[in-house]
């Protein structure tokens, strides 16, 4: 009886030591992550050393960029940039997807891919920047129907205290996030600088084709000349945003087996080829070397294409 007596008095003091340790070291965190909060820490020596080899990258994107100034580059490249928000020119991206395709040729190489193999990973290298900068700007534009809403209510409320809508518009650019709110500031600058407010809207959409950017501004456009309580007519397109989101949502959920199927379905047998060719070369050397396999790689790759662009379709429904 006396051991157990010992032993829960061990136990209790152990507890209870432990306790004012752990507590001292929590109110220690929270004191420093206060202190942090309000004043911000100095620069490390690793965050030095990653900014300046984000200069050093940039610096040398720049210079050799050089050599395509006044190209006359694609449209469609420029519209990309700035949807995604880069701050990149055309000659620049040029320049990046030139390096990728280079980078991803020379390192398939050099791990012994004949060069035939090195051909369309240059390719893909080429296109792997395009494909994120068009992902980037998809993504911009999916949030920028959530921001609307908040937007919206905001400005509503601005012009019921007295704002004028440009106000409003000012104080949207100001106060909300990337890209709702640089791309407000920007159509007020522009609009300051004397452009139409129907060509400042018209840019704006094309930065950022929105379908409910789009009905706000067709909205305000067409109250504009015809007049009317546009407090009033914010806080209806507010609830309309609100309830299109609800059901892409709806959507998304239904459709969200099948967007994983398309995943796993091609990435699959990419992975197991990757898997065979570094786990067992010998075995999966004749897929390479002989020509019925080059034939059937070449197949595969072309009816997982062809299955991916389907499901994609399927599970891709317009609202």
């Amino acid at each position: 009886m006396s051991d157990l007596i010992m032993i829960g008095a061990l136990l209790l003091t152990f507890t209870i030591i432990f306790y004012f340790v752990s507590m001292r070291f929590v109110r220690r965190k929270q004191t420093n992550k206060r202190i942090h909060t309000f004043i911000p820490l100095s620069i490390s020596s690793e965050q030095v050393e990653k900014v300046e080899k984000n200069n050093l990258i940039k610096k040398s994107v720049s210079s050799v960029s050089r050599f395509f100034e006044g190209m006359q580059l694609s449209s469609k490249t420029k519209q990309m940039l700035e949807q995604a928000g880069s701050p990149m020119k055309e000659e620049e991206f040029l320049v990046v997807r030139l390096f990728s395709a280079l980078g991803a040729s020379v390192s398939l190489f050099l791990i012994g891919i004949p060069w035939y193999g090195a051909i369309p990973a240059a390719f893909i290298g080429f296109v792997i920047p395009s494909s994120y900068m068009k992902s980037k700007g998809r993504k911009r534009v999916k949030l920028l129907s959530y921001q609307l809403v908040e937007a919206l209510g905001t400005m509503s409320n601005s012009m019921r205290a007295g704002f004028s809508f440009l106000q409003t518009m000012q104080l949207i650019g100001k106060e909300m996030p990337d890209p709702i709110g640089p791309e407000f500031d920007r159509a007020v600058r522009e609009i300051g600088m004397g452009f139409p407010m129907e060509d400042v809207f018209t840019s704006l959409l094309a930065r950022l084709p929105n379908k409910e950017l789009e009905v706000v501004v067709q909205a305000i456009l067409a109250q504009r000349k015809s007049g009317g309580n546009l407090a009033q007519l914010m806080d209806t397109m507010e609830d309309t945003i609100r309830g299109r989101i609800r059901v892409l949502e709806e959507l998304k959920t239904l459709t969200a087996q099948g967007k994983l199927s398309s995943v796993i379905i091609t990435g699959l047998p990419l992975v197991m080829a990757l898997y065979l060719f570094f786990v067992s070369p010998d075995y999966f050397e004749p897929m390479l070397t002989n020509s019925l396999g080059m034939f059937l790689l070449v197949s595969g790759s072309i009816s997982l294409l062809i299955g991916w662009v389907l499901i994609q379709k399927i599970v891709r429904i317009e609202v």
